[in-house]
């Protein structure tokens, strides 16, 4: 079975093969109730707005005098300082909008006042409080760049309506025939949604003419499908909203005869002068209302469609992931395991087999460790020792440093080194694939010490800075390279990856649909394939099983990483030669279990450096014999056994080569 690390362990096994179908609803949930609230958290305010009636008086010289009262209702259930805005805007071209008065009240359920009025005063609007903030004291201010209104109330009630009287002067645009007056009643993006909208004209109808609807009196609105109109004879004109959403927009536009504007100056009238609108604009206006109206059987049509596709599209992943992506029963199914998952593979293969043949630096760490256990690699002070070609590589020195690794003795094998490398015919077919790691792990240490002989902490950071590419491209060679070893296990069933890319290529292709139906078609609809897709990502994830040998070692390791994790080391580990418990090492790093063996160095990983390390492994036995300096001056005190000094190691050089990886990552960016 697929293994989680982490905060999501326990959640595993408690959940074993049910888990990709529990995490792919959960995943469907999370996106559904995280997109469904988005709006409203984007859009917040702790108060909602209930009511909004609107009067629009249309005056003879063609402006337009205007009264707007909001009844707000705190959330919160008490007074807070507030921050309320309004946006005029929506006007034709030269509107120039003058604010008159702004004051509040408190009102009652009914939405009667319950108090007197309060008015606010004008202050000067200042530029940065448009990203928040204000005034120290109640007032108002007009943004007119923005042609937005900010009333700032230190106390509001919890129930409370605002007023603002405003003028807009030259809001009617005249023509030959018509004068025609547009007006954003509701513009789009206001912070909260608006409740039982009502917009009202009130038009300046001529003593000797009167209203004859839809011959000399048109009225359209535009925005919200449940929204209404009525014009009524005495030349009042009414537009209702159950409700506007913070995305939608609700739009008045209302014409009558020209002559009704009997001071409208002579520029305005003149300014269209040869335009006759009646005829144009009916017809413009009922186009649009068809064209809207397929445009909307279009979209429910595509909503529904997607809607279908999406939930095809998830049954089918299902029944591919149930078919083909579920874990076959291993044969091996002991909780506990105290002996190397396969004796013949070498740790880093293992690790992809662990990791689903991802690629991880910890592999190369891994191998380290290994070469290290083997004899391969040495540790000297402070320092990589690299041989020079044919040169025998000094023996192991554990002079209180884990930080220092010395170089090839006989696995320095392969065509690229065959100049350089000892005798290579005692590997045989069975070691053959630890030999080439072994080479390709060389490699990568020579380059990192720039043909030099000895190869630092220092070193590795310097040529992570100044040579970024060539460490990254070696690292991505060495993987390469166990990528060519890991393949021909097969551990990963051939059927199960098709299916897997099959499964994510059809979440990616809906996610795509489901962005661009956000954008043109619904954005809840959107949003609900959208958290469909990610659904389908988690099955594609957990599609791709392992082959019947592939999840037999993976349950061996499993085994025994729950035997390193829950105190198997502590109580049984002293039952395994030196050398077996130091085999299990570079496992337990893989793992993440070091932690969990008691090694004092191990414990404190992330945050040791080599000298802590140092300091833990000191004053120990010697970790294997023979151990003599270079020089033949005796050796520093060493760990009390091999397993301890690996323990040791692990932490130090996985940190020196996950800072020069980052940092080569971060240079090669720049460069």
């Amino acid at each position: 079975m697929k293994q989680p690390t982490g905060l999501f362990q326990s959640l595993w096994n408690s959940l074993g093969q049910g888990t990709p179908c529990f995490l792919s609803a959960l995943t469907l949930l999370i996106v559904l109730l995280v997109a469904l609230c988005a709006p409203a958290t984007a859009l917040a305010a702790d108060y909602r707005c209930s009511e909004v009636d609107l009067l629009a008086s249309v005056e003879t010289d063609g402006s337009v005098h205007m009264t707007d009262q909001r009844i707000f209702d705190l959330t919160e259930g008490e007074s807070a300082p507030e921050r309320l805005k309004w946006l005029y805007d929506g006007f034709i071209e030269g509107a120039e909008v003058t604010i008159e008065r702004v004051r509040m009240a408190p009102v009652d359920g009914d939405g009667a006042l319950a108090g007197e009025w309060t008015e606010l005063p004008e202050t000067t609007f200042l530029l940065p409080w448009r990203g928040g903030g204000g005034p120290e004291h109640d007032a108002w201010a007009y943004d007119k760049f923005q042609h937005t209104l900010y009333a700032f109330v230190d106390a509001m009630p919890e129930r409370v309506m605002l007023e603002v009287v405003y003028r807009v002067e030259d809001a009617i645009e005249a023509f030959d025939d018509a004068a025609d007056f547009q007006w954003l009643y509701v513009p789009q993006d206001y912070d909260v949604a608006l409740a039982d909208v009502r917009a009202e004209v009130v038009l300046p109808v001529a003593a000797d003419d009167s209203v004859k609807v839809m011959e000399n009196v048109y009225a359209w609105g535009h925005g919200p499908a449940d929204g209404e109109v009525d014009i009524r004879s005495d030349g009042t004109v009414i537009f209702t909203d159950p409700a506007v959403e913070p995305t939608m927009y609700a739009k008045a536009r209302v014409m009558f005869p020209v002559e009704w504007l009997t001071n409208l100056s002579e520029e305005a009238r003149l300014a269209n002068q040869g335009t006759l609108q009646y005829y144009w604009t009916s017809r413009y206006e009922e186009t649009w209302v068809d064209t809207d109206t397929s445009q909307e059987v279009i979209r429910l049509g595509l909503a529904l469609g997607l809607l279908g596709l999406s939930a095809a599209l998830l049954l089918a992943a299902l029944i591919v992931w149930w078919r083909w992506g579920r874990e076959r029963l291993p044969a091996f199914r002991d909780d506990y395991w105290m002996n190397p998952p396969a004796d013949a593979m070498a740790p880093a293969v293992l690790g992809r087999l662990w990791r689903w043949n991802h690629e991880s630096p910890d592999d190369i760490v891994a191998t380290v460790l290994d070469m290290v256990h083997r004899g391969v690699l040495e540790v000297r002070d402070d320092e990589l020792v690299i041989p020079a070609a044919g040169e025998e590589p000094a023996k192991r020195v554990e002079s209180g440093s884990a930080a220092a690794l010395a170089a090839p003795r006989v696995a320095d094998v392969g065509a690229d080194d065959a100049p350089d490398a000892p005798d290579a015919n005692a590997a045989d077919a069975a070691n053959a694939e630890q030999v080439a790691l072994d080479v390709a792990t060389l490699r990568l240490l020579r380059m990192v010490a720039t043909g030099g002989r000895t190869l630092s902490r220092a070193k590795l950071s310097a040529l992570a800075h100044e040579h970024p590419r060539d460490l990254l491209e070696a690292s991505a060679a060495w993987q390469r390279r166990l990528t060519a070893l890991v393949e021909p296990y097969g551990f990963f069933d051939t059927a199960s990856r098709r299916a897997q890319h099959v499964v994510l290529g059809a979440a990616i292709f809906l996610a795509v649909i489901a962005v661009a139906a956000i954008i043109w078609v619904s954005w809840r609809v959107g949003v609900l394939a959208l958290a469909t897709a990610a659904a389908m990502g988690v099955l594609g994830n957990y599609t791709m099983r392992r082959s019947p040998e592939g999840n037999d070692i993976a349950a061996h390791a499993k085994a025994l990483r729950n035997w390193m994790r829950d105190g198997g080391w502590s109580l049984e580990g002293d039952k395994l030669a030196p050398d077996e418990r130091a085999a299990l090492i570079p496992y337990a790093y893989l793992f993440g279990a070091l932690k969990s063996l008691g090694f004092g160095a191990s414990a404190d990983a992330e945050g040791s450096d080599a000298g802590d390390a140092a300091m833990a492994v000191r004053g120990k036995a010697p970790m294997a014999a023979g151990v003599a300096a270079a020089s033949g001056a005796p050796a520093a005190a060493a760990p009390a056994d091999e397993a301890a000094f690996l323990a040791a190691l692990a932490p130090v050089f996985s940190q020196s080569l996950d800072e020069a990886l980052r940092a080569a990552h971060k240079r090669a960016e720049v460069s």
